[in-house]
């Protein structure tokens, strides 16, 4: 397995993160804007929303490749990063408060990655 086959899943687990984190800043952007009823048109009509629809296009073909080149066994943990990330970058970008109990369990998630994948 060569180095940029882990740098495609990589990109797999960014690219999670980025549309997550793009389709809840749209989310948000859209129900502030405007009541209620305009908000998923809003969404749907937004940058936000096509940052979310080319991440997950562009993660599915990334993810098709991986695992041609990667045992699922390998693959599939590494997906969970995304899981330790999401709260990260929304901690970060989005000004959301990631508590204590939550910091912990990302702490767990990656060490746990990092024991599959070695």
């Amino acid at each position: 397995m060569s180095i940029f086959t882990w740098l495609n899943l990589m990109l797999v687990v960014l690219f999670g993160t980025t549309a997550q984190l793009s389709l809840k800043y749209g989310l948000y952007i859209s129900n502030s804007n405007k009541g209620e009823s305009g908000s998923l048109k809003n969404l749907l009509l937004s940058r936000y929303f096509l940052i979310w629809f080319i991440c997950y296009t562009f993660m599915t073909i990334l993810w098709l490749y991986v695992l041609r080149t990667i045992p699922l066994s390998q693959a599939f943990p590494v997906l969970g990063l995304m899981y330790a990330f999401v709260p990260i970058a929304s901690h970060y970008l989005l000004k959301e408060e990631v508590m204590f109990s939550q910091w912990l369990g990302i702490s767990v998630i990656i060490t746990g990655v990092i024991l599959v994948v070695h």
